[in-house]
């Protein structure tokens, strides 16, 4: 009923096209507004003010796979792995959900998986047996999968199961808080090695907010975990690593960090909140070791909420990492401003921004951050709420999700290291009755063979779509038939109740879509070459010194063989890899026993040839 009278005027009218892009104008009100931080939510003790239902209705373009009332997936950062692709076209699907307010007793994981076609029935109970939250799903141990999520004690909950997709889980605590910890809170997860057996977990203390004690001089200590064994034991437990310690920060926050799908023994997480740096983590030896790169400094990372500060350029605590073929890692994350008036954080909801970053770039400068228009000039903003060129249209008000007016970044990276990036931004026109303007989720393409990246899109342009609220994206780590795969909660109603009690309680969607590469192709072009034919990747590093790495992408279980020749086509290595399955791989060649100069190395595939170029040093 709400929509009629919008919807019959849009259709009068027409859509508005937009010749070139701008950010719309924010006013002084809405951009120097600031509100007290919050508190980051442990799911717990949270009671909700009280509501009328409102029973959204879903948009007819996606998959619905499951339902909440529980209306929070993160406090910040989008957890990596709430989407999993899997090798034979399969996907599952994870988000937090819970229906008994006030207090949501029954929160705990929604699970949905799909043989490639068609979803299960969307649940109506959790997995787990007790009240928990924040899970991801992963592939574990061969053929199985494993959902960890955390419920506010010393231990995490961790289900797994040996099929993906079919049987029972199995549920139980790992993880062990260190001593001094009351309970291990907001986890992000990925799992690697040749039969995903390798575990990390990035996890929380409990800051004293949320009932917790100062840990190791740390109000809130990121500690990292590792099992070698698919999580039977842990031989890394509780570890604070170089750079976090309470020399650098006060405390973290919740939610303010997230993993880059694992390459070989690379691991990469990336951190970023109103009171600390923004940073990378990187380990090169499967968690044995870790470095620390500085993206955007923060100068008041020891204050504790009683020093006054003047207003400053920061991340908003929502941050995105992957890492590319060629092993650079690409980094987004929302823009903000935040102050210590003297009477505790603050932070400025009116802020845009989603600001990009790669390992290949300089610290960046705080100054160019914090002017946004400068930002866009240089090349180092990924997204902004949108001028549709309608001067009708314009920022009325918003609810606040406690990040910037764009945010919830994510990243992919498909095999012919083509870039797509989506987010959640504000979204100018069509106001819903609050009145409130809607959130819809944007995206643009960074292909490999391009300087720069595709004009922004808006993924929920048009009628069908525009009096929806869209927010929390996931989206899956590899793309299926050129097709990126995304999950979102979508609702009616603008706003969530847990992180704003003046919006009411309702109920909200969560939606599967599946996005083609060619939605970023330019107008009138049909054939876009996203991609050429070749399945074998580039190796990574080149110029080689000791072993490089390519990828390969099979489109079914394929004999493979590596040979390597030099300028002159003599072959000096052949490399027997026998069956592979369908899907990406990553191939090593050592190259330290080679003389400087060009090689090629050409990979048999079902004795079809592929051949790229490699330079060693």
């Amino acid at each position: 009923m709400k929509k009629s009278l919008l919807f019959i005027a849009l259709l009068l009218l027409g859509i508005t096209v937009m010749a070139q892009q701008k950010p719309a104008a924010i006013s002084n009100a809405i951009r120097n507004k600031s509100v007290a931080s919050p508190v980051a939510i442990d799911g717990q003790t949270i009671l909700n003010q009280a509501g009328n239902v409102l029973v959204n209705s879903k948009s007819t373009l996606d998959d619905l796979i499951g339902s909440s009332r529980y209306d929070m997936q993160t406090n910040g950062s989008i957890m990596n792995n709430r989407l999993v692709l899997w090798n034979d076209g399969n996907v599952s699907a994870t988000w937090t959900m819970a229906f008994a307010d006030p207090n949501y007793s029954d929160r705990g994981t929604g699970y949905n998986y799909s043989d490639g076609g068609v979803w299960s029935d969307p649940p109506t109970a959790r997995l787990e047996t007790m009240k928990s939250g924040w899970p991801s799903v992963h592939p574990w141990n061969g053929d199985g999968e494993m959902i960890l999520s955390h419920n506010s004690t010393s231990h995490l909950v961790m289900q797994t199961r040996p099929v993906k997709g079919t049987g029972s889980w199995t549920q139980n605590l790992r993880l062990t808080a260190p001593t001094g910890v009351t309970s291990l809170v907001w986890p992000r997860t990925v799992t690697s090695g040749p039969n995903h057996q390798y575990i990390h977990v990035i996890v929380m203390s409990a800051p004293t907010a949320n009932g917790g004690s100062l840990y190791q001089g740390l109000d809130g200590a990121l500690l990292y975990y590792r099992s070698l064994d698919g999580g039977a034991t842990w031989d890394k437990q509780g570890v604070i690593l170089p750079g976090l310690t309470s020399a650098n920060y006060y405390g973290f926050g919740g939610d303010d960090y997230a993993w880059a799908e694992p390459q070989g023994d690379t691991l990469v997480f990336v951190n970023g909140g109103n009171w600390t740096d923004t940073f990378i983590m990187k380990s090169t030896d499967n968690g044995g070791t870790w470095t620390k790169t500085e993206i955007l400094p923060n100068y008041y990372c020891k204050n504790s909420g009683t020093t006054v500060t003047p207003a400053f350029i920061c991340c908003d605590g929502s941050v995105s990492c992957a890492i590319d073929k060629d092993g650079v890692t690409h980094v987004a994350f929302g823009r903000m401003r935040a102050k210590n008036d003297g009477t505790g954080h603050k932070y400025y909801p009116g802020q845009d921004g989603v600001v990009y970053w790669n390992s290949t770039l300089p610290v960046m400068d705080t100054t160019l951050v914090s002017d946004l228009n400068a930002l866009i000039d240089a090349n180092r903003c990924l997204g902004y709420v949108v001028d549709n060129g309608n001067p009708n249209d314009t920022i009325i008000d918003f609810p606040t999700y406690g990040v910037g007016l764009s945010s919830y970044p994510q990243i992919t990276v498909d095999n012919y290291n083509n870039k797509y990036f989506l987010w959640s931004s504000l979204t100018v026109g069509n106001p819903s009755p609050d009145p409130y303007n809607f959130r819809h989720i944007w995206a643009r393409a960074w292909f490999h063979d391009q300087a720069h990246w595709t004009e922004m899109t808006d993924l929920n342009e048009g009628v069908l779509y525009m009096f929806q609220e869209y927010v929390y994206p996931s989206v899956a780590a590899s793309l299926k038939n050129n097709k990126i795969l995304m999950i979102s909660q979508t609702s009616s109603q603008p706003g969530s109740n847990i992180k704003d009690t003046t919006i009411p309680v309702h109920d909200v969607n969560i939606e599967y879509r599946e996005v083609p590469v060619s939605t970023f192709w330019p107008v009138g072009v049909e054939n876009q070459p996203v991609a050429d034919n070749n399945p074998v990747g580039k190796n990574y590093p080149n110029p080689v010194k000791g072993t490089t790495n390519f990828n390969i992408n099979l489109d079914k279980a394929s004999a493979v063989t590596v040979e390597v020749s030099n300028i002159i086509g003599q072959n000096i290595m052949t490399l027997d890899e026998g069956m592979m399955n369908a899907g990406g791989h990553k191939m090593t060649i050592n190259a330290s026993d080679l003389t400087s100069g060009i090689y090629f190395y050409t990979v048999k595939i079902d004795g079809k040839s592929y051949t790229q170029k490699m330079i060693v040093e």
